[in-house]
């Protein structure tokens, strides 16, 4: 029984790799094509809601822990690595914890998590990265649009969640695989 446990923490650590290495291969493609940073982002971080789905545990920490510190020192794009840390990778998480409570605590929950990290962003990029130029800014705009691109974020991401849960996981057999 004990060998039968670690094959299965072998093989959840070994997918959490995989998933961190691919989850790097995306962002990197949209450090390198600056048009595709957020786009890249946004593909990255539909990596960790697999391994949220499929590994649970403390497998998409580690996954998120890993793809945003290769992310930091591998990318030339410091910036999309700091909002992949920061936004990106830790968002899945959290998403699947709010979304146990009710849906007012909920959204008041992901916009909370959501601004905090749109804050921390500009900041780090602002006063600690120094990066000149960057489309992240203080102002009212820049967090009026952010907000209204993440709820479509946020509904989007659920429809792909339930559309693999409901019909690609099973179509592909990954529950063979998981």
């Amino acid at each position: 029984m004990h060998t039968k446990t670690h094959s299965i923490q072998v093989k959840k650590t070994a997918i959490a790799a995989l998933m961190s290495a691919l989850g790097v291969v995306i962002m990197y493609i949209g450090a390198v094509v600056s048009v595709l940073d957020l786009t890249a982002l946004a593909v990255s971080s539909l990596l960790i809601y697999v391994v949220v789905i499929e590994l649970g545990g403390p497998y998409p920490w580690l996954t998120w822990l890993v793809t945003g510190l290769l992310g930091v020192l591998i990318l030339p794009c410091k910036e999309c690595a700091t909002m992949y840390i920061l936004l990106g990778g830790a968002y899945p998480i959290f998403k699947s914890m709010f979304e146990r409570l009710h849906p007012v605590v909920s959204w008041i929950l992901k916009f909370s998590f959501f601004n905090t990290s749109l804050l921390l962003i500009i900041t780090v990029i602002t006063y600690i990265l120094h990066i000149p130029d960057s489309k992240f800014q203080f102002g009212w705009l820049v967090f009026a649009v952010s907000n209204a691109v993440f709820l479509l974020y946020d509904i989007a991401a659920t429809k792909l969640v339930t559309l693999y849960i409901v019909k690609l996981r099973k179509m592909l057999h990954l529950s063979d695989i998981f």
